[in-house]
């Protein structure tokens, strides 16, 4: 063998070496304990699910027993995963104070309360952990002094505004909030809890962007599950937060974990920021009434198509679908097409809805988010939103109302 193919196959061999290690350091079996306790007496159980997840779509829940307020868990699996313990009690008030931890190879312990008093405090002893805990503890040093102090000051005002309630008349009350809620009132006491209010928000932004930059400089699992959870939520590829994770991701987090299955919520996250008007909408896969699976873009028949994302158990959702069906019956004939997709854990729930509400276009089912639908459209904490595209697959406008759609309808297909 001359030293030129002797040389070529050594490089060949590290390679699949290096590449091997890789994989199997990913390939893991992790095994996680968990035990904990509550002061929160109404807390019979605890829901366990990933960061970012939505429970009323799930159709297993890990489900964790509280007896006399304690409580404990092994969790086994081969992925490190953000996970979050939540209170049943305070899930059903729409009230969280969750706890979150990363499964790793640990014993994590857990205290807990109710969700307007008792503070949450994780302890675990894993590496990727003690990098979360790190992240958490620096940067709570800086904010959370501010954040209570702004707590204080939204708190007096809060008691004021219903104090100054308290002593005006019905009509009064009824003029007073009709000016709380207007873009334009003078009134010095609504306009102090309104810079509040935006001097919190201003905060909460510049302490979400100080988290990012900490992870940025701190490559660890955590900054990934942070990234995965913050771009699902995004709305904006501008907004300062956004951009600064986009481009950590790109530099940085692209090359980490590699074969972590997180890599492609983020790349749906990416996708679904630019679905604005004027960009193209996205294709993906749907399951049809009799089971089998295609091309969402293969169902269009009409000229202008509305994508209604829905789900039995939103309100407003389904006022919604109900106020396009007058303009759905106006314009089905000149080129209007509705395509419907509901997001539930089961399968009869989409059906009663149809037939209580009367839905006259094509509905399709997206079960557990099988297809992950709702994150691709860059909704995955919503209950649902809309776009109304062209056959082409031009985005016209993003859920818009049922007179907004008439209008471009007009625009495009005439009376």
């Amino acid at each position: 063998m001359n030293l030129s193919v002797f040389l070529s196959l050594k490089r060949a061999t590290i390679f699949f070496l290096v590449i091997l290690a890789v994989l199997s350091s990913e390939a893991q079996s992790f095994v996680c304990t968990i035990e904990g306790s509550t002061t929160d007496r109404e807390t019979k159980k605890l829901y366990l699910v990933e960061s970012g997840a939505d429970i009323r779509t799930m159709d297993e829940v890990v489900s964790i027993p509280v007896v006399n307020g304690k409580f404990n868990y092994t969790w086994k699996g081969e992925r490190q995963l953000f996970l979050q313990l939540i209170p049943d009690n305070q899930y059903a008030d729409g009230n969280i104070r969750a706890a979150y931890f990363i499964t790793e190879n640990q014993h994590v312990t857990v205290q807990m309360g109710r969700a307007d008093a008792d503070k949450v405090i994780v302890k675990g002893d894993g590496k990727e952990t003690r990098m979360l805990q790190r992240c958490q503890q620096e940067i709570d040093a800086v904010y959370a002094p501010q954040m209570a102090a702004m707590d204080e000051k939204m708190d007096s005002l809060d008691q004021l505004l219903h104090h100054h309630m308290d002593s005006l008349t019905t009509s009064e009350q009824e003029q007073f909030l009709a000016e709380y809620h207007s873009p334009h009132s003078n009134n010095p006491l609504i306009a102090a809890y309104r810079q509040t209010e935006q001097a919190y928000r201003e905060l909460i932004e510049e302490e979400n962007l100080a988290t990012a930059k900490w992870l940025d400089a701190h490559p660890c699992m955590y900054g990934l599950f942070y990234m995965k959870d913050r771009l699902a939520i995004s709305k904006s590829q501008t907004d300062a937060l956004t951009s600064f994770l986009i481009r950590s991701y790109q530099q940085t987090y692209s090359k980490k974990y590699r074969q972590h299955p997180y890599h492609a919520s983020i790349q749906s996250s990416l996708q679904s920021l630019t679905l604005q008007p004027g960009n193209q909408y996205i294709d993906y896969a749907v399951s049809l009434p009799d089971g089998k699976q295609a091309a969402l873009s293969t169902l269009f028949t009409g000229e202008i198509i509305y994508i209604d994302l829905w789900a039995s158990w939103c309100g407003p959702c389904r006022r919604h679908a109900k106020a396009l069906m007058p303009i759905y019956e106006k314009y089905k004939d000149k080129g209007f097409q509705i395509i419907g997709i509901a997001r539930e854990s089961k399968a009869e729930d989409m059906q009663k809805a149809i037939q209580k509400d009367g839905y006259p276009w094509l509905c399709l089912l997206e079960l557990n988010d099988q297809h992950q639908i709702w994150l691709k459209n860059g909704i995955s904490n919503s209950a649902g939103g809309g776009f109304l595209i062209t056959k082409a697959g031009k985005i016209l406008a993003v859920y818009p109302s049922a007179e907004e759609t008439e209008r471009i309808l007009l625009e495009y297909l005439g009376k």
